[in-house]
């Protein structure tokens, strides 16, 4: 298979996920629909000076699948709609407006309706009554048609957006968990966790000697190493907690915030940010621990003598907590405002 080739199914594989391939579906269907409908429409006004432009439009739709040939086709479709085809394609399409538009939005459609709808009295049952009456129907329905097209718009949007934030925030969480399980491994099968691991295999960070340089004390040395492996184990969790929360806020967060806020939500800085956030929070954290400013019984106490184990109370509550405060946006902010105000209390 050539290159090009590999790019082709790159790219439908993308799109697919992405939902792209559901809208090109979508767009062929109304394609076929719209030109049922012209046919039909064109067989009672041949001579009508539309008649070109729209056959022009989708001949062109059929050829590319552009969304914005539907939306012109069925927006130029709608002066040649007989009075009784014009209401009824009102009523199918109000119909829609009632399930998918605002409430406020479809009332006002509705009424515009209802009010050109009712039969004319006898004294305004003239030509250009009637024709005033068609002319507002037609604008009627060219609005709805609008509503309606911005609507799917909308929602097919948020789809493909939502699509791309799972895909990229679902690959980072993987690789958070990969790394997470790596660490945890390192813990188990080195007694110096990290430190010891990385001196052992990667000769290129000889420079980690230097932070048992100066300790010759060998409790202290492997303190020191384990302290090492705990923050960088914090860091690790804060950032899987970051995605976790990300992957779980996504779904409730799709159809509550605007368009433009979900377009940026799939965007790698966002995501980017979100992850340092959680990590500093992780962070942050660990230093409470560590400073032992927030203690308790379901807290890591690190009076004990440090092990990296599977029987480590104090390892895995650590593991538990930056996962949290990655997770939370609100545990550290509410953790220093409280401190905060002891400080002010105090003074």
């Amino acid at each position: 298979m050539r290159f090009e080739d590999w790019l082709l199914c790159a790219k439908k594989w993308v799109n697919q996920w992405f939902g792209r391939s559901f809208f090109d579906q979508i767009t062929r269907q109304n394609a076929t629909r719209l030109s049922a409908y012209f046919e039909r429409v064109k067989f009672k006004h041949k001579d009508h000076p539309l008649i070109p432009c729209i056959q022009k439009q989708l001949d062109e739709l059929n050829h590319t699948g552009d969304w914005d040939k539907v939306k012109a086709i069925e927006l130029l479709i709608v002066p040649l709609l007989d009075p009784d085809d014009l209401n009824l394609e009102l009523q199918y399409r109000l119909h829609y407006a009632e399930l998918y538009l605002p409430e406020y939005e479809y009332s006002f459609f509705k009424n515009q309706f209802e009010r050109h709808a009712q039969p004319l009295e006898s004294s305004q049952n003239s030509v250009d009554t009637e024709s005033d009456a068609l002319s507002h129907k037609q604008a009627l329905l060219t609005k709805l048609l609008i509503s309606l097209q911005k609507f799917y718009e909308d929602r097919q949007l948020r789809s493909i957006f939502a699509n791309k934030a799972r895909f990229k925030i679902g690959l980072l969480f993987g690789l958070s968990i990969i790394l997470s399980v790596f660490l945890l491994a390192i813990g188990i099968l080195h007694p110096d966790g990290i430190y010891q691991y990385c001196t052992n295999y990667c000769p290129e960070f000889t420079w980690l000697n230097s932070i048992t340089a100066d300790t010759p004390d060998l409790a202290e040395t492997k303190s020191a190493k384990i302290q090492l492996h705990f923050a960088i184990t914090a860091l690790m969790t804060g950032y899987m907690g970051a995605c976790f929360s990300m992957l779980i806020s996504l779904k409730s967060r799709i159809e509550t915030i605007t368009l433009k806020e979900l377009e940026n939500l799939h965007k790698l800085h966002f995501i980017v940010t979100r992850i340092i956030t959680g990590v500093g929070a992780a962070l942050i954290c660990y230093y409470f621990f560590r400073a032992r400013v927030i203690t308790g019984s379901v807290f890591p106490d690190f009076t004990k003598p440090e092990e990296i184990d599977l029987n480590s109370k104090s390892y895995f509550t650590l593991i538990i907590w930056s996962f949290i405060a990655g997770f939370s946006e609100k545990l550290v902010p509410s953790i220093l405002s409280k401190t905060e105000g002891q400080l002010a209390n105090n003074q």
